[in-house]
């Protein structure tokens, strides 16, 4: 007899990755905050609730970080064991040495979910670099090529999608 397999939900998203492996865990709640959970390979995990911006802001750092290959941005911090509430409180925030990953990837983050909000932008690479001056980023700017800025805004399209087809008490499931 033939196993007949179950088509997948569209937000049991997987991924092959090399190395380590993260599998995060987003579960959507109508009467509280969400919460995210990073589980590493090793069985160890971090979490946090959250509310629907932060929801977004990371899917926004998976698209990126999973186009890119980056593996020392905020995703590959949390997999090599970092705590996710150290990036709550300011201080340890600045304290942290991050990679140049870790500040192209956030600065990345924000403008490809302001672009879900408002549109995409013209000139993508130009208004990353305007943003990278007007911060003072402690990296320069990076520069990406029209594939890969397509492959990201697709990527994130879909997983903002998959987020909002999620019914209230399911969990996203993504593996980084």
């Amino acid at each position: 007899m033939k196993r007949r397999l179950k088509p997948r939900r569209p937000w049991q998203v997987r991924f092959l990755s090399k190395g380590k492996i993260m599998q995060l865990r987003i579960s959507k709640y109508l009467d509280k905050p969400h919460t995210l959970l990073y589980r590493r390979d090793d069985g160890s995990e971090t979490w946090m609730a959250s509310e629907e911006f932060f929801v977004r802001h990371d899917l926004s750092h998976y698209a990126i970080e999973k186009t890119l290959g980056y593996r020392k941005a905020f995703l590959g911090m949390l997999n090599e064991g970092m705590d996710i509430k150290a990036f709550e409180d300011r201080e340890t925030r600045l304290k942290l040495e991050v990679d140049a990953q870790a500040g192209w990837a956030e600065n990345m983050a924000n403008l490809f979910l302001m672009e879900t909000a408002l549109g995409e932008v013209n000139d993508f690479n130009a208004v990353l670099t305007e943003s990278f001056v007007r911060i003072g980023a402690a990296v320069g700017p990076m520069y990406l090529s029209e594939e890969e800025i397509a492959a990201i805004r697709s990527l994130l399209k879909q997983l903002l999608a998959d987020w909002a087809a999620l019914p209230v008490g399911e969990t996203l499931v993504l593996e980084f």
